[in-house]
């Protein structure tokens, strides 16, 4: 990897100090960005800029100094479209990695860079690629109401306990437990292969969206029912703000989302990256480490 050397030239943001290190991995992910810009714009596809990556975009036009990832969103249907197209349109030494290629089965997918390391599961052997990455995750449609009462929302919930949690949900009818789906159709989704469960969750996903006025990454209130959800309004457009050296889409609702997400944003809270306990290294490809994991201690 060739750096930009007055890019990657430590600097002290906000109090913090920002190694060589933290500016190289900055420089890989917005790399990687470049590339899904491209692609997104030659299929005509929305993203947008989220989490942790647009509070840095809206507060330090730029990374958060103590953050060192970046988290796309897209509403399910260019997300599904997307999906489509990655693994033709991702060459070497980037990579498109989802629950269909990988040992993994997530609900969002990633763009890697295999040239470097960011070992999640060092168990995990040189098929998985564990090259830096950026987050991609998709937002469908969320109850208006209540969780519990929501048909709709409940057959998701319902689908992906298929996925993570099949056991449960056959004990439970065992029990006499009513869901919205029938007994039949649970026990013949939890008959099927893991990653077809997976494809039926995703389908009805996307056959459910465009809906609601919520949307979010739809695990999320699954696991955390108390949070607020998006509001779809919040991402009918987008608007081009400085990240870095080079501009991001974030949603035309963000002061809305980021204080939703944050409360008062412009306070700072200096933390950790959420990847603190991923082993990185952007001189490095991961294949080295997984044939030397001594290495990483």
């Amino acid at each position: 990897m060739e750096y930009d050397p007055t890019f990657i030239k430590e600097e002290v943001r906000c109090d913090f100090l920002v190694t060589e290190t933290r500016k190289k991995i900055w420089y890989i992910e917005i790399e990687m960005l470049k590339k899904f810009d491209e692609v997104c714009k030659k299929h005509n596809l929305t993203y947008f800029a989220d989490y942790g990556t647009l509070l840095g975009a809206v507060r330090h036009q730029g990374f958060v100094p103590w953050d060192d990832d970046i988290d796309i969103t897209m509403r399910r249907d260019d997300y599904a479209k997307f999906q489509e197209i990655a693994r033709i349109e991702f060459k070497e030494p980037y990579y498109y990695q989802d629950s269909y290629n990988s040992q993994q089965i997530w609900a969002l997918s990633k763009i890697r860079d295999s040239r470097t390391t960011a070992i999640e599961f060092p168990d995990y052997g040189p098929e998985f690629n564990q090259g830096m990455f950026l987050d991609i995750y998709p937002l469908d449609d969320i109850s208006d109401g209540d969780f519990n009462t929501d048909p709709v929302f409940a057959m998701k919930r319902e689908l992906w306990l298929t996925i993570v949690q099949p056991q449960d949900i056959l004990n439970s009818l065992a029990n006499g437990a009513k869901f919205m789906f029938s007994p039949d159709i649970l026990v013949d989704l939890i008959k099927l292969p893991i990653r077809e469960r997976f494809q039926q969750f995703e389908a009805f996903n996307l056959a459910h969206f465009g809906n609601t006025k919520y949307m979010d990454f739809v695990t999320r209130p699954m696991c955390y029912p108390w949070i607020q959800c998006r509001e779809r309004a919040w991402y009918s457009d987008v608007l081009y703000v400085p990240f870095e050296y080079i501009k991001v889409p974030i949603p035309v609702g963000y002061d809305e989302l980021l204080r939703c997400n944050y409360g008062d944003y412009h306070v700072y809270i200096q933390g950790g990256s959420n990847h603190m306990d991923i082993f990185t290294d952007p001189d490095t490809p991961y294949q080295y480490y997984i044939k030397h994991p001594e290495k990483m201690h």
